[in-house]
């Protein structure tokens, strides 16, 4: 296959064609390992502040990266793919700030797997048991990714503690 530039492009000067050339060069499909630094945003490589006791080695890790730790079993019934939960959670960012919390109000309630809150959740709640207390740690791309929301800013990880007080 060749390629046969349009004849209004044979008439760019020589120095235009370097910066194409250069800049056709440069969007690679950014797949390729480049040997440079694993991002910031990588759980592992983050300082987690004390009070939130986040020691990853004493966490499963997930295919998808979400980091899952169970602090309470539980005893009811399991949350399923498709079920209604109601939790209490604190979702806080890693130097200890909270941005979002139920605690001292009525449990937050949705259905896995509907969209309705971020792709961790979604998969950290499942298998959880009524009465059941889990602590999460949500990558960016489990959580609000490179947009961000709210008091999140983009790119952040994310620690929920979470406690499931009903399921249906």
């Amino acid at each position: 296959m060749s390629f046969t530039a349009p004849r209004s492009w044979r008439r760019l000067p020589g120095f235009a064609w370097v910066v194409i050339l250069v800049g056709v060069a440069g969007c690679g499909g950014g797949t390729e390992d480049t040997g440079g630094p694993v991002p910031a945003s990588d759980p592992r490589l983050l300082f987690y502040h004390p009070d939130l006791e986040v020691d990853l080695s004493s966490f499963e890790e997930t295919s998808s990266g979400l980091f899952v730790q169970d602090l309470v079993e539980g005893d009811g019934p399991v949350a399923r793919r498709d079920s209604r939960v109601w939790i209490h959670y604190v979702g806080w960012l890693p130097d200890g700030t909270v941005f979002d919390a139920s605690l001292g109000g009525d449990p937050f309630h949705l259905r896995l797997g509907a969209r309705e809150v971020i792709r961790g959740w979604n998969e950290g709640i499942v298998g959880m048991r009524r009465g059941g207390v889990r602590r999460l740690v949500v990558r960016p791309g489990l959580g609000y990714g490179t947009r961000g929301s709210g008091d999140v800013p983009p790119g952040a990880t994310l620690v929920f503690r979470l406690e499931l007080v009903r399921v249906d």
